[in-house]
């Protein structure tokens, strides 16, 4: 029951990020200067970016921004997932392997790559993706995906989960998402649960 619980919110993250055209309120300058504090986890949302606030819950929050030419969109997604219990690190790298390809198993993924990422002292899982995608008009879409899965420090059965997405027009971004995802992800911190 576990393992579906945790497919389920996997791949209702991928949904989001895929899904992110919806429509979201402009974040102003004071809440932009402000962090967004949900239960488990703390993102510091990029002051000079103009991101808006999608959706947000007590253990979620979802921001969105259009690219500077207009057809690009970017996503940053957060959330608390549950983890099962690894007894070493391995399983913990191999249940976010098996978990994203189950979630991606309909999808045309021209791309993918999981690896161990150390953040705040704890062991996480990057995993970065590329598949062909449409946009709602039905034109041709590349999303990219980079995303971070950690345990939380508190809860052994708990996890953060946070992706940055950009859905573009194919061989039009020469953009390294994973550098854009990384320094997001250095402006997450742990909180309770």
């Amino acid at each position: 029951m576990r393992l579906k619980n945790i497919l389920l919110l996997l791949s209702t993250a991928l949904l989001a990020v895929a899904c992110s055209s919806t429509k979201t309120t402009e974040v102003d300058d004071t809440t932009a200067r402000n962090d967004l504090m949900q239960k488990g986890f703390l993102l510091s949302l990029p002051e000079e970016e103009k991101w808006s606030v999608a959706k947000k819950g007590d253990y979620m929050v979802m921001l969105s921004k259009q690219g500077e030419n207009g057809s690009d969109r970017y996503t940053i997604q957060t959330l608390v997932v549950t983890l099962p219990t690894f007894e070493e690190d391995n399983q913990f790298l191999e249940f976010i392997e098996n978990r994203m390809a189950t979630s991606q198993k309909d999808a045309d993924v021209s791309e993918s790559s999981a690896s161990f990422f150390t953040g705040d002292n704890q062991i996480c899982v990057q995993y970065n993706s590329k598949e062909k995608s449409k946009n709602v008009d039905g034109a041709a879409q590349t999303l990219e995906v980079v995303s971070f899965t950690c345990r939380h420090p508190d809860n052994a059965n708990a996890g953060v989960y946070i992706a940055l997405s950009k859905s573009y027009e194919p061989g039009t971004s020469e953009e390294d998402l994973t550098a854009m995802a990384t320094e997001i992800f250095n402006r997450l911190y742990f909180t309770e649960l």
